[in-house]
């Protein structure tokens, strides 16, 4: 265990496995969080009971605040507590290995370059199908943007570099303040000997005579809507300092399109619900659009 690490899990309508991913971070950190954004009633009783039998700090929202407001609430417990010099922050469903804060704590501190280094990462595989996920290099070798889940972060990061950005409620808020701190000159590095088991959508490869052709998300109209319309945001704040970044948005946002169409269900809805997020993201329109939950 580490007492300088604290743990900070978001969660929303949990699923069973989350006990068994606090039992096994929780003798690694010496403080945890868990940030719940307006699970069911029954759901909370259950994150109450894991609280109590885990010793673990339960922060429970009274509504779905987004993922960005969740992580500055974790964050912003770790460091009024005073003792604690990183956060480590999860999604509910990453399944977090027995070395990891061993492992990732040893690798920041012994870096040479570690007061530079803003966020450090683990090695992703994806859950479901198995795979090592992709990460992009910048040309000295750094990673571009990193996940929030397994993200390894000091908390004097967040002093002068602020808070995530909530404005984005959902869909990029762990890439705009990968941006951030790199516009900032500071790096965002890897630790490969860490393997985080993440499952970040519902992936299903489409195959032919046995052959992969492409893999689709098949992320939900509305998930959608929030990706499209924060790739808008994104790209209008960041254009000037990293244009080539910004100029790979469009390239995934129209591979996301042809996916769609070509694997997945429900197109019109989605094709719909991404263009409404193109349409607010050029207005400005940010946020949690509960008038848009309430249709889907």
């Amino acid at each position: 265990m580490s007492n300088l690490v604290c743990g900070v899990i978001v969660t929303y309508h949990p699923d069973e496995e989350l006990a068994q991913h606090i039992a096994v971070l929780r003798g690694q950190v010496g403080g945890l969080v868990v940030v719940d954004n307006r699970s069911s009633d029954s759901e909370r009783v259950k994150l109450r009971e894991l609280a109590l039998q885990y010793s673990f700090t339960l922060l429970e929202n009274p509504d779905n605040l987004g993922i960005g407001a969740a992580l500055n609430q974790g964050v912003r417990w770790a460091a009024a507590h005073g003792v604690f010099r990183y956060v480590a922050l999860f999604d509910q469903d990453s399944e977090v290995p027995g070395n990891f804060t061993e492992a990732m704590l040893s690798a920041y501190e012994n870096n040479p370059r570690r007061d530079d280094i803003a966020i450090l990462v683990p090695r992703y595989i994806d859950s479901r199908l198995k795979t090592i996920l992709p990460v992009s290099y910048d040309k000295q070798g750094n990673l571009k943007t990193a996940m929030t889940s397994g993200s390894f972060i000091p908390i004097s990061i967040f002093s002068h570099q602020g808070w995530f950005e909530e404005d984005l409620f959902i869909g990029g808020v762990d890439f705009e303040y990968s941006l951030r701190v790199k516009g900032n000159n500071y790096l965002i590095e890897e630790c490969k000997q860490v393997l985080l088991l993440h499952a970040p959508s519902s992936p299903r490869v489409h195959t032919l005579f046995g052959f992969s052709l492409f893999k689709t998300s098949n992320y939900s109209a509305l998930r959608r809507y929030y990706s499209e319309r924060n790739r808008v945001w994104i790209r209008r704040k960041y254009w000037k300092k990293f244009p080539t970044y910004c100029l790979g948005l469009y390239f995934s946002s129209l591979k996301e399109w042809t996916k769609i169409l070509l694997g997945e269900v429900d197109k019109r809805v989605k094709f719909y619900y991404m263009g409404l997020g193109i349409r607010d993201g050029l207005l400005g329109r940010m946020g949690r659009n509960t008038q848009l939950e309430r249709k889907h």
